[in-house]
């Protein structure tokens, strides 16, 4: 008897190393950020008398502690949180924007109100992203919401444009008449029809993006425009440490191999679903 598609997915996964190691970080990313309140060995009030301690001295301190006595992976397990809540709200609200500006644009093309919407992503393709993030955070108060909110800006054209293109080849194919002589409706034609075939096109981008959103807001935290102390991410315990390079170059180094660590897994996962999910890419990288 054939194997059902659940277990044939899982068959592939478990032969994929690459995939398997990136859902593994991933997985182990995504706990540490849940449970970060619980899992966490110390609190963050700063201890002078403990400060700058070197990782793997003290039992207590495995990573050592920063410049103010604070520990340095309790710290971490936060920032991974801020991270990830961040970088994901970001995607899946780019996602969003995109989603329904290129469904809109695909069905009215051609058009004025598709001309409309392209010149506006296109605009939006053009601004650059550290421009947008420096006058839009330093309107707004760079809490989480509005890092999220600036960083999709940043993101939908790109699935405005994907999904347009899906959409205009899919929109004059035989199926979507059928359904309209069927009676379905425009919104169904959308979901149940357009909807599903755009699945495997934005599923390989989501962990890719998600990781560029990683590195964007560590960045705008390390340039003291992101996330602001008392809050904690990766970014600004980079930023913490940069008058510490020379002396101790280990305060740095650790928040950013565990930057690198999640975006590798994030970037195996994606790469290894467009494998998956692409027949002409499997078949090329298999020759």
């Amino acid at each position: 008897m054939g194997q059902n598609p659940l277990t044939r997915l899982v068959g592939k996964i478990s032969a994929n190393i690459l995939l398997t190691a990136g859902i593994i970080i991933v997985a182990g990313c995504l706990a540490i950020a849940i449970a970060a309140p619980l899992l966490a060995p110390h609190d963050l009030s700063p201890n002078p008398a403990l400060r700058l301690l070197k990782p793997f001295r003290e039992a207590s301190f495995p990573l050592g502690t920063d410049a103010i006595g604070r520990d340095i992976l309790t710290r971490l397990m936060y920032g991974i949180r801020t991270s990830v809540l961040i970088a994901f709200s970001s995607v899946v609200l780019a996602a969003l924007i995109g989603t329904v500006v290129g469904v809109l644009s695909g069905f009215s093309n051609p058009g004025l109100f598709d001309t409309i919407l392209m010149r506006l992503t296109d605009v939006q393709m053009g601004f650059p992203f550290v421009v947008l993030a420096m006058i839009a955070l330093t309107l707004f108060n760079p809490d989480k919401t509005s890092i999220a909110i600036v960083l999709s800006l940043s993101l939908w054209p790109v699935y405005a444009r994907m999904v347009r293109s899906s959409v205009m080849l899919q929109k004059d194919s035989d199926y979507i008449a059928a359904a309209r002589l069927m009676g379905a409706g425009r919104w169904r034609i959308y979901t149940r029809y357009v909807g599903r075939n755009l699945l495997p096109a934005m599923l390989p981008l989501f962990p890719l993006d998600i990781a560029g959103m990683v590195i964007n807001e560590s960045l705008l935290s390390y340039m003291s425009i992101g996330i602001k102390p008392p809050e904690i991410s990766i970014g600004n315990i980079m930023a913490d440490a940069r008058g510490y390079i020379a002396s101790d170059s280990w305060y740095i180094l650790l928040p950013g191999v565990l930057l690198v660590i999640m975006v590798l897994g994030l970037n195996f996962i994606g790469d290894s679903l467009q494998t998956l999910l692409d027949p002409s890419l499997r078949q090329k990288r298999r020759g």
